[in-house]
């Protein structure tokens, strides 16, 4: 489990997340929601632990993620930030293994026991046949599937990802997202799009302008009342085997 307390973020004078809490329990794939500039990175990397709080806690399993050192986080945190390309000559094979490195002491090498948790995961996350492949040779889909089998490599017990299907195509979204909701891990994943987090979040937090606007259930959520304020824009809901699901209504543009 991993929870946020009153968690308060400030740029300058900006207040980029305002007394924000969460709570993505044990297993459950848990979504960030809301407008660019909302607060879904900052709530993230605060979750991390990479940024200054200006007030509030985050706890992973009821430990402080303050008293927790980088390896500790590391061995509890796997993060997977937006598709970018690495700029470094690795393999898939090279990539995923770096995941096992909070699991070394010094400088130690890998050991048969880290080839063996990278060649499960990269099992796991059907990539094996891009083992030997470059890492910026892949395609977008791909190579976020790299990472998230350098995640489970890492063998952490939480998951947290930064709009994994950004400038991905529909296939590889689905793909990526259907992945993530299999794992036995808890993850909080922020994303842009609202149906796909209507079909792959078991649970859901609306954020506009540093504050939550709404949390709960796909169902509870993805509600035109409650999403029409925040987005700026009209939309109807269906629900298609159960999924919730928006169609969106943008307003005509005035004829002159």
């Amino acid at each position: 489990m991993i929870t946020a307390e009153g968690v308060t973020v400030r740029y300058g004078r900006t207040v980029a997340l305002d007394a924000a809490d969460l709570t993505a329990s044990t297993g459950i794939t848990f979504g960030l929601i809301g407008p660019n500039g909302s607060g879904k990175s900052t709530m993230l990397r605060a979750m991390l632990g990479a940024l200054r709080r200006a007030g509030g806690r985050v706890e992973v399993d009821g430990v402080s993620v303050d008293d927790l050192t980088a390896r500790q986080r590391a061995e509890r945190i796997a993060v997977v930030a937006q598709e970018e390309p690495s700029g470094l000559p690795l393999t898939a094979w090279d990539s995923v293994l770096l995941g096992r490195s909070p699991r070394l002491s010094g400088w130690s090498r890998y050991r048969p026991v880290d080839e063996q948790a990278a060649a499960e995961a990269m099992s796991r996350a059907g990539v094996d046949a891009l083992a030997h492949r470059g890492i910026d040779e892949l395609s977008g889909g791909e190579r976020q599937r790299v990472l998230i089998a350098r995640a489970l490599a890492q063998e952490a017990t939480h998951l947290l990802l930064d709009e994994p299907t950004n400038h991905l195509d529909v296939r590889y979204q689905h793909d990526i997202l259907s992945l993530v909701h299999s794992l036995p891990l808890t993850t909080v994943v922020v994303l842009h799009d609202l149906n796909l987090a209507g079909r792959y979040c078991d649970e859901l937090m609306l954020l506009d302008g540093g504050r939550i606007a709404a949390r709960g259930t796909p169902h509870d959520v993805l509600v035109p009342d409650v999403l029409e304020p925040v987005y700026g824009i009209s939309m109807r809901r269906v629900d298609l085997d159960g999924v919730p699901q928006l169609v969106f209504r943008p307003a005509e543009r005035a004829v002159t």
